[in-house]
């Protein structure tokens, strides 16, 4: 679980985004973070990294355009040195500059609009990680509690929670929301995680970052309502082009000491809600109850013999007309012209259809516990189909 990436990790991955070196020095002109350097390189850059410190006559030029002030990057002609041009990105937070980002651009190609973007958010991140590190930063209590709402040690994670109670950013109960993001797979760390710290910076929405497992981003909110939640989160990844999967929500129990269970449960809506076409890329926790029962079954086709030898003749030796004919017949509580809507058939098609099932379904159909089960067991095999058990 990871709710910050040290200044290393974030210059690794934002190399790799740019297909460039990338450097980020202190205010003392001393690097605090180095991506392996490539094939482009020039004397200037190999000597601050050997010697750990910034040239002199390099640092002359930085002082006189003086670029840890700037508010904006800036190119820097590097003629002089007899060094390759660079962009320097300076990284201030609301108490002054922070540190100086360095990206060779001399002999290069251009960078692009998604070169930008990517900068932009390692800066973002950066800036969080180095204000987070200095004595007395602003919202350094709010970072610190939200930090150990899922701490491994049980003890940390509910003093956590009691923290987050007593200072009203959470409330016990259902309403504190857990949400779980699923990502696309190709979006890079970097960009997810700076997503996820967007949301935790617009303080007036209340939303809160825990951190990411896997692709999967988690917030908590304080929130009675899920719709309006959702709907900021979701224009959030449309501005920043992070494209959704799936999400997953659970509200926190009242009874429960912290967020853990609540986080596991969003988790796994997020993953069936990706799992189910059906369910439009969204659940919360509290649909699922049918979907979880079935999950926990093991995959063997040999038990939905067992279970229901209907739903075996339908999926293993039937076609799939007639089963689904008879799974959205069952869907909706065999109302012929509910059926008949959904199927784009006439009623007396239908009729034909189900005269014509074999036997043994026909005697489900007219059965109550039977036909539960038989239903039953067409969604556990369409779960099983889904996730590649089958």
């Amino acid at each position: 679980m990871s709710l910050i990436m040290n200044v290393q990790d974030i210059v690794d991955e934002l190399a790799t985004v740019l297909g460039r070196s990338v450097v980020i020095n202190d205010l003392r002109y001393r690097p605090i973070a180095a991506s392996a350097q490539g094939e482009v390189i020039d004397a200037l850059r190999a000597a601050s990294l050997l010697q750990r410190k910034t040239p002199p006559e390099a640092r002359a030029l930085v002082e006189r355009l003086q670029i840890a002030q700037a508010r904006q990057p800036v190119h820097v002609d590097m003629s002089e040195l007899n060094a390759l041009d660079r962009l320097a990105i300076p990284i201030r937070d609301e108490g002054g500059p922070l540190a100086i980002m360095w990206l060779i651009t001399g002999g290069l190609p251009p960078l692009t609009p998604a070169h930008f973007s990517a900068i932009d958010a390692a800066v973002l991140l950066t800036k969080e990680e180095l204000s987070r590190q200095s004595p007395g930063a602003g919202g350094s209590a709010r970072i610190a509690v939200m930090g150990r709402l899922l701490a491994t040690d049980a003890a940390v994670s509910r003093r956590a929670f009691s923290d987050a109670v007593s200072n009203l950013w959470l409330e016990r109960g259902d309403g504190t929301l857990v949400i779980a993001v699923r990502v696309d797979p190709d979006v890079g760390a970097i960009q997810r995680v700076a997503f996820g710290r967007y949301l935790d910076a617009r303080r007036t929405k209340g939303i809160f970052y825990l951190g990411e497992r896997g692709t999967t981003q988690l917030f908590v909110v304080r929130a009675p309502d899920t719709g309006p939640v959702l709907d900021d989160i979701r224009a959030e990844a449309r501005d920043h082009s992070v494209p959704i999967c799936a999400i997953g929500t659970a509200r926190q129990q009242r009874h429960s000491d912290d967020l853990h269970t609540a986080v596991e449960q969003a988790v796994t809506a997020a993953e069936t809600a990706l799992l189910l076409p059906d369910l439009d890329g969204v659940a919360d926790i509290s649909e699922l109850g049918t979907w979880l029962m079935l999950s926990s079954v093991l995959a063997d086709t040999t038990q939905i013999a067992l279970f229901s030898p209907a739903a075996y003749a339908l999926c293993v030796d039937g076609d799939t007309t007639q089963r689904s004919t008879v799974e959205t017949y069952l869907d909706v509580r065999s109302q012929v012209k509910e059926a008949c809507d959904l199927l784009h058939i006439h009623r007396t098609t239908l009729y034909y259809r189900l005269e014509n099932m074999p036997p043994v379904v026909k005697a489900a159909l007219d059965d109550g516990i039977a036909r539960s089960t038989l239903h039953l067991c067409l969604k556990l095999m369409r779960l099983w189909q889904t996730k590649g058990r089958l």
